[in-house]
């Protein structure tokens, strides 16, 4: 209203004041327009848009990962309980121990040849990239280092395809592998070594456990001879004697991890960490993923992280950057929690900042263009009719005037039907001057005993005010009386409680010193009566009275104490 009236009553030209006003509808109308962009995120900033990208495609990693490695996990230890089954069974039907296991190259040998075509099975049907039993016996305990030397299985794929073609034999003994098929891996060692195996000692702890209270998921490591890196769900081998019979599970390598985990998304060169949860990522003691179909880069070395613009982190390596988001994810039950990452390079994201920024300038920038060019062309179609007119108004011939606007045109009628009538109004307003001029000489007489009447009241007016003073002075005096019938102690319990009272109860209390009765008061606060019931309890208790009369009574002194009205 402020800006119409400005508009209405300025030394504004016409021109101008249309102008204001074909600007100020643009300008509502471009502010509609801006305000459904925003509503649709046109106008979010970069970091605001690839922070709900980043965080998306960060919930659809954690589920992936967490999906996959408790299938592995539940597949460990069925892998476990089959295998324990296995053992004891055979060990029964050979009249054998465990403990005779070693140095019984025989008796090894026909375990595995039982185990290998289920290891095999079972690694194609499961989402990995190898699968492994190794038992806590050696086939010669008199070699050197025997005592970290044990028999078992291990076989790896190589193609990822789920056939038995890509199946090689890491561990375990090659005649074994060729008979069904399983060639010897080209850094093919006959036995495992557990000063290799990741966190041995660890998973040897857990050797008295059950082995879905057992399973373990070791640090990312290098597979001896090779230069590939991989994570193994390990879960122990437990006979129901408790004996410790051994290890088994699944391994999940660099490639695999890398294939199997690819992300479907739009963001160029996205890169998905899994790694152990530090104050800087280690990319080394992880594995990483990226996009689906496309280039992602690798992290490498240490990650720093640091604070961002909304919400994201920036990691920062060994001579590149990143920005994304992280989170703790817990993956087994004795494994410290993970840290799992989604993120972008940060040249990328500079980038699209800018990206985003110089399309935001072109786009206001076309807007306003759009308001201005609008409002000076309007204004002007409009306005040159309309002014020719006022021209032709202003001359002595408008009585011959014609304009291409009918408003005008009835205007040029008007205003000579309006000369005409001035001088016969001119006649009458002078008569009527005179009669004016009488009336007010009997209005100002008038006025003057409207003067004395005003000075009577007045005085009466000075006694009731004097009246009303003693009337005061009454109410102080009976207020101090009824102040000595209270209780000193209680009264100030109750000043005390006031300060104690909450938010809620104070607004309570105070309806009830306006007079409100408790419907009213439900109404006032929206809540229902046990509510109602449960805030005057509290009031009550706080203010050290038993009754609501009380609470009245002790409030009514209050307010005249506040008012000045006691001393």
């Amino acid at each position: 209203m402020g800006i119409f009236s400005a508009f209405r009553y300025s030394e504004w030209s016409l021109k101008r004041k249309l102008f204001g006003y074909m600007f100020l509808l643009a300008t509502l109308l471009l502010l509609a327009l801006v305000t459904g962009l925003f509503l649709f995120g046109r106008f979010d900033s970069a970091g605001k848009n690839t922070y709900e990208a980043l965080d998306i495609q960060l919930e659809v990693f954690e589920k992936d990962v967490s999906t996959h490695f408790d299938m592995l996990a539940a597949a460990g230890i069925h892998l476990s309980e089959s295998t324990t089954e296995f053992l004891e069974e055979y060990l029964a039907e050979h009249g054998l121990s465990f403990d005779q296991l070693n140095d019984a190259e025989a008796e090894i040998a026909g375990i595995q040849e039982e185990l290998i075509e289920n290891l095999r099975q079972k690694m194609l049907q499961e989402n990995c990239s190898g699968i492994f039993v190794m038992l806590d016996v050696t086939v010669n305990s008199s070699v050197a280092n025997a005592e970290c030397s044990r028999a078992g299985l291990y076989l790896q794929q190589t193609g990822y395809q789920n056939s038995d073609e890509s199946i090689l034999l890491y561990r375990g003994l090659s005649d074994t592998g060729k008979r069904h098929g399983v060639m010897p891996h080209r850094k093919w060692r006959l036995e495992f070594r557990t000063d290799l195996f990741p966190n041995y000692s660890e998973i040897r702890t857990l050797g008295s456990a059950r082995p879905e209270d057992a399973y373990y998921l070791t640090d990312c490591f290098t597979l001896p001879g090779t230069s590939e890196r991989a994570m193994l769900m390990v879960v122990p081998i437990i006979g129901t004697d408790g004996t410790f019979y051994g290890v088994c599970g699944y391994e999940v390598s660099e490639s695999y991890f890398m294939t199997y985990h690819a992300q479907p998304t739009k963001i160029r060169h996205l890169t998905c960490l899994l790694t152990r949860e530090e104050a800087s990522l280690d990319a080394a003691a992880g594995l990483s993923c990226g996009v689906s179909s496309g280039y992602y880069r690798a992290p490498a070395g240490i990650l720093r992280a640091a604070d961002a613009d909304d919400g994201l982190t920036c990691f920062t390596g060994d001579g590149i950057s990143y920005v994304g988001v992280s989170r703790s994810l817990a993956l087994t039950p004795n494994n410290a929690p993970y840290a799992i990452a989604v993120m972008m390079l940060k040249s990328d994201y500079d980038r699209e900042v800018t990206k985003t920024a110089l399309q935001n300038i072109v786009l206001w920038s076309l807007l306003l263009f759009f308001a201005v060019s609008c409002c000076i062309f309007f204004s002007r179609r409009y306005l040159s009719p309309i002014l020719k007119g006022l021209e032709q108004i202003k001359s002595d011939k408008r009585a011959q005037a014609q304009s291409p606007i009918p408003e005008i045109n009835d205007l040029f009628v008007f205003l000579a039907e309006q000369d005409r009538k001035h001088e016969a109004s001119l006649d009458a307003l002078t008569q009527e001057k005179h009669t004016v001029q009488s009336e007010n000489i009997r209005l100002q007489f008038k006025f003057e005993q409207a003067q004395v009447a005003y000075q009577k009241a007045q005085a009466e007016y000075d006694k009731a005010q004097e009246d009303l003073s003693a009337a005061k002075q009454e109410l102080d005096r009976l207020s101090y009386s009824r102040k000595t019938e209270i209780d000193p102690d209680d009264y100030q319990a109750f000043l005390d409680g006031v300060q104690m009272l909450t938010k809620a109860e104070r607004e309570i209390f105070e309806w009830y010193l306006e007079g409100k009765t408790a419907n009213e008061i439900l109404e006032l606060a929206g809540i229902k009566q046990g509510t109602l019931k449960f805030h005057n309890h509290n009031i009550l208790g706080k203010l050290g009275v038993s009754s609501r009369k009380q609470m009245l009574r002790y409030a009514a002194l209050m307010k005249q104490q506040e008012q000045g009205g006691l001393l």
